[in-house]
């Protein structure tokens, strides 16, 4: 069973019998808050993530950065909580592995995202 309508590539997911099928729009909801760079939407400029000017600079202020996230994720409608945040930034190539826990309800969801590249 898949989490969400989008892969890892941000393509639409068809199941093996060619279907589009969605369990879960909330942590579907939260994967695309996180990879959303701010600015990228212009119908939104003030909307996503500031990495650019935060996480991909000299050095990286780690714990403002996740409490940004932090505050990101639990803006999405449904979250009830976020629990551990963790930022891995490669500042050579410009890429961070960010991981994330984050609840709805009584379900706990563990995501990885790759930004950047």
């Amino acid at each position: 069973m898949i989490d969400f309508l989008l892969t890892s590539t941000g393509d639409i997911y068809i199941g093996p019998e060619g279907d589009i099928a969605t369990t879960n729009s909330v942590a579907q909801a939260v994967y695309i808050r996180v990879k959303w760079f701010l600015g990228e939407w212009r119908l939104g400029p003030d909307k996503g993530f500031p990495y650019f000017e935060e996480v991909f600079v000299k050095n990286p202020n780690l714990t403002k950065i996740k409490f940004l996230l932090r505050d990101l994720i639990i803006t999405v409608e449904g979250v009830t909580n976020v629990g551990s945040i963790d930022i891995e930034p490669d500042l050579k190539t410009r890429k961070a592995k960010i991981s994330y826990i984050f609840m709805v309800d009584e379900e706990t969801y563990n995501q990885e995202v790759i930004i950047g590249g």
